[in-house]
């Protein structure tokens, strides 16, 4: 406890003040006090004395002690008040209790006052502590220490009416770091809240113009320039931090790349408080996003209609998932030399409301975003093994279906579902087939491996999708437990244009071999590359020119056969879908 103490006897009686300052000192309490026996002189000390504690007398000529009470609790609620009467009766201290006494002693027995005004001051000062820690937790970005909305909401509707009337402009800036769950599975949760300090520091320090710097969501700050030359002006600002967080921060010791987008909406011109302007930059950052990411977007008509238009699409998303509305297609693939079917891979096809497609390029990034991919994926796994088996007749006879995985389903729990549904379906494992891309194995290369070990334990087969794009270190490759590696569409449409594509192709295909991984190549449209990949000894293909993805009667109805005599008809882009 901070001495002296600053304690205001709340008396008409000089001698009972002096009494009980005297039973302080002798309990050695050090203090510093002053008097008020009226109404007006105690407004007056409780703004310019500001004490720790408040000694006050029940009964007082033409001003009570529960009047003073009351005025104590209305004007400095925080402050402790023991009332110290030379008689009260039992209700009428319980009164005094209930309306906001610390306690009530007896001026008969002044030997609990040391101790009640020391307790009454340390537990004042506990609850001042806490409810100050409560108040900066509440207001306070416990890991930047940046605010968050609600602490700045009446600032910066203030901001915004001040530059209304002063017809300024000001500019409300919404900033998202990319990619930024991949940083936390990549680099772990503490490296990835060390990144996002530096972060925070740096918005605090090079955002000068800024009236306010929040964080509003996981990885994602808002700021607020509340005097805008022109929109130029505000871009130049924004985009000079993007090129700050572009620069490598260090994590786990070693630079770790990021991006940041932005989107900008400008007040009055946008929107005229905090809601309508936060909306519009948000619609502008998604936008940003779907164009390209790493840059910045301002407010449009446009940005908004999409913003809501993908909002409805998200809805009907979560009701096709959660009611398993969607479809599987199957795209079957071939044995190049043979012509044989040697394998299926499922494919998610959604025609909302039973009728209209939605392409895959545009759910699927949506369910990603949305959480429900991780639904979804369970969904295609259930319902692909279950139609395998029973278009193979039999839990050994047919080939392997091939399911895709997310990077939210690298996980335990994942495994036990795998053979969960294996059970469940009859299907043999050596005919499930899962595909996870180069993106997600490099996301955090530990943890994927594990769970490929124990998919693998289970008996499956897994390919590693979208080969050749640049992510995977060769020296990892050798040490995988994969059984194909699918060769990324783009390099195989790049195999006719000239361009350096068919080295890697060569490359792949040869590597594949030597380590005895199958190859196969996907998006293969035309004969011109299906030629070259036979030249290049590739094993496998699929894509639209051996067949489209299907449905699995029509699939199905290919093995055994070669794929030049397919049946006619099942060529057809099924539903105008990629």
């Amino acid at each position: 406890m901070e001495c002296p103490l600053k304690i205001l006897f709340v008396d008409d009686e000089p001698f009972d003040v002096l009494f009980e300052q005297r039973e302080l000192k002798r309990a050695g309490v050090e203090f510093a006090c002053r008097t008020a026996s009226s109404e007006a002189e105690l407004n007056h000390e409780l703004t310019e004395f500001e004490p720790d504690v408040i000694l006050c007398d029940y009964t007082m000529p033409g001003f009570s002690g529960p009047q003073a009470l009351s005025t104590v609790r209305r004007l400095r609620p925080m402050i402790p008040v023991l009332m110290v009467s030379g008689s009260i009766a039992d209700d009428e201290a319980i009164d005094c209790l209930g309306h906001g006494a610390t306690d009530y002693l007896l001026k008969s027995n002044l030997g609990r006052l040391a101790p009640a005004v020391r307790r009454a001051v340390a537990d004042a000062r506990e609850r001042e502590t806490l409810e100050a820690r409560i108040d900066q937790l509440a207001n306070f970005d416990p890991l930047t220490g940046l605010p968050n909305l609600a602490c700045i909401t009446q600032d910066i509707n203030r901001c915004f009416d001040r530059a209304r009337s002063e017809n300024r402009l000001a500019a409300l800036i919404v900033l998202n770091l990319d990619e930024f769950h991949r940083l936390c599975e990549t680099c772990g949760r503490r490296d990835a809240d060390k990144v996002l300090r530096d972060i925070s520091a740096m918005l605090r320090t090079h955002s000068r113009g800024c009236e306010h710097v929040a964080r509003t969501g996981p990885n994602e700050f808002m700021l607020v320039i509340s005097d805008v030359g022109d929109p130029q002006q505000a871009g130049a600002l924004v985009q000079g931090l993007l090129n700050s967080i572009s620069g490598p921060p260090i994590a786990d010791g070693r630079e770790v790349r990021l991006s940041a987008t932005a989107g900008i909406a400008l007040c009055p011109t946008d929107g005229a408080d905090l809601e309508s302007l936060l909306f519009k930059a948000t619609a502008a950052l998604h936008e940003a996003k779907r164009i390209s990411r790493g840059g910045l977007q301002f407010h449009s008509g446009d940005a908004v209609q999409h913003a809501y238009e993908t909002r409805r699409l998200e809805s009907a998303l979560r009701d096709a998932v959660e009611g398993e509305k969607l479809a599987l297609y199957y795209q079957p693939q071939f044995d190049i030399k043979s012509g044989q079917v040697c394998g299926v891979e499922a494919l998610a096809r959604w025609f909302r409301d039973g009728a209209t497609p939605i392409a895959p390029s545009v759910f699927i990034p949506l369910a990603e975003n949305t959480g429900l991919i991780a639904a979804l994926g369970r969904w295609a796994l259930r319902e692909g093994c279950k139609m395998a088996a029973k278009q193979n007749r039999s839990a050994t006879a047919g080939p392997a279906i091939s399911i895709n995985v997310s990077p939210r389903q690298i996980c335990e729990e994942f495994t036990a579902e795998i053979a969960r549904v294996l059970k469940n379906s009859g299907l043999a494992a050596e005919c499930l087939e899962l595909e996870i891309t180069e993106s997600v194995l490099v996301s955090n290369i530990d943890r994927t491996f594990d769970c490929m070990n124990h998919w693998k334990s289970l008996g499956v087969r897994i390919a590693l999708d979208d080969f050749g794009t640049g992510y995977s270190s060769l020296g990892y490759l050798a040490k995988l437990p994969i059984d194909r590696l699918k060769i990324d569409s783009s390099l195989i449409r790049g195999m006719t244009t000239g361009s350096k594509d068919t080295t890697i192709v060569r490359s792949v295909v040869a590597l594949g071999r030597d380590l005895g991984i199958t190859v196969i190549a996907e998006g293969v449209e035309t004969e011109e590359q299906l030629g070259i990949l036979g030249d290049l000894g590739c094993e496998q293909a699929q894509g639209y020119l051996l067949m489209a993805p299907t449905t699995a009667s029509k699939a199905w109805e290919l093995m055994g056969r070669r794929w030049g005599a397919r049946p006619s008809g099942l060529v057809e882009r099924a539903g105008g879908l990629s």
